[in-house]
C-alpha cells in the first residue's frame, strides 16, 4: 500500500470518529425540572368539609317561643270524689268528682275545666285561673289569687287547705276551720276554687241601664181598646 493511500485511510477513520461512529444519538445536558410556586397573593382553597361540620340547631322553639306540642295547662283533679260538711257563716256539703263536677247539697252547680270553672253544662265560664294564679270572673274582673296553693279573694279573705283535707278560711287575721275533705289528694287548688265558688260566688255583672228616649220623642201609642 502507498503512504498517499494509508493517509486517506486514516483520515477517513478520524473523520468517523468525530462524526460518531455510534448509532445511539447523543444525550444533552439534564436540566432540573423548575417548580412552580403559586402566587403568595392567593387565598387557600376551601375546605371540603366546612359544610358538612356545621351542627344542625337544636330541635324545639326557639327561646320564648310557647311549645305548640306541650300539653295545655290544667287544674289537678282527684282520683276520687273529695267531699267535705263546711259549717260557718254559710253551711255547704261540697263535692269535687274525679271528672270536674262540682256539687253543693248533692245538686251540680259547676265543673272544673282545664283552668277554669265553669257551668255545669259547659255553657258559661265562672272563673278562670291564669298562669301567675290570678283568678278572674266570666266578665274579666278580679276575683282573687292563688299562691301556692291558697287563695286570697278579692275582699281579702283566704282559704287554705291542709294536707290532711282541713280547709281553713282567715277573716280579718283570724282563721277558723270549716271542714274537712276528704279525697282531696293533690287537687287542692281545685278543691279550693270549688269551696270559694260555693261559699262566696262572683258577683253577676250588673245590667245595662235601659237606654232614655231622645228628647222630644214621643212615647209608643198604646193600642186602642176592644169595642
Amino acid at each position: 500500500m502507498s503512504r498517499a493511500n494509508s493517509s486517506f485511510i486514516v483520515l477517513a477513520l478520524l473523520f468517523t470518529a468525530a462524526c460518531g461512529g455510534s448509532d445511539k444519538p447523543a444525550k444533552g445536558p439534564e436540566m432540573e425540572p423548575v417548580a412552580s410556586a403559586a402566587p403568595a397573593d392567593m387565598p387557600p382553597p376551601p375546605a371540603d368539609t366546612a359544610a358538612t361540620d356545621a351542627k344542625p340547631a337544636a330541635d324545639g322553639p326557639a327561646p320564648g317561643v310557647p311549645d305548640p306540642s306541650a300539653a295545655p295547662a290544667t287544674l289537678a283533679l282527684p282520683t276520687a270524689t273529695a267531699k267535705a260538711d263546711l259549717k260557718g257563716k254559710k253551711a255547704a256539703k261540697v263535692e269535687v268528682k274525679s271528672d270536674g263536677t262540682v256539687a253543693n247539697g248533692g245538686k251540680a252547680v259547676a265543673k272544673v275545666t282545664g283552668m277554669t270553672l265553669q257551668s255545669p253544662d259547659g255553657g258559661k265560664t265562672f272563673l278562670t285561673v291564669g298562669s301567675d294564679g290570678a283568678v278572674t270572673t266570666g266578665d274579666g274582673g278580679s276575683y282573687g289569687s292563688f299562691s301556692g296553693d291558697d287563695l286570697t279573694m278579692a275582699k281579702g279573705d283566704k282559704l287554705t287547705l291542709g294536707d290532711d283535707g282541713t280547709i281553713t278560711m282567715t277573716t280579718g287575721g283570724k282563721a277558723a276551720p270549716l271542714g274537712k275533705f276528704d279525697g282531696a289528694g293533690s287537687a287542692k287548688r281545685a278543691v279550693v276554687l270549688a269551696t270559694a265558688f260555693v261559699l262566696a260566688p262572683p258577683a253577676a255583672p250588673a245590667a245595662a241601664p235601659a237606654a232614655k228616649p231622645a228628647a222630644g220623642a214621643k212615647p209608643a201609642a198604646k193600642p186602642a181598646g176592644k169595642k
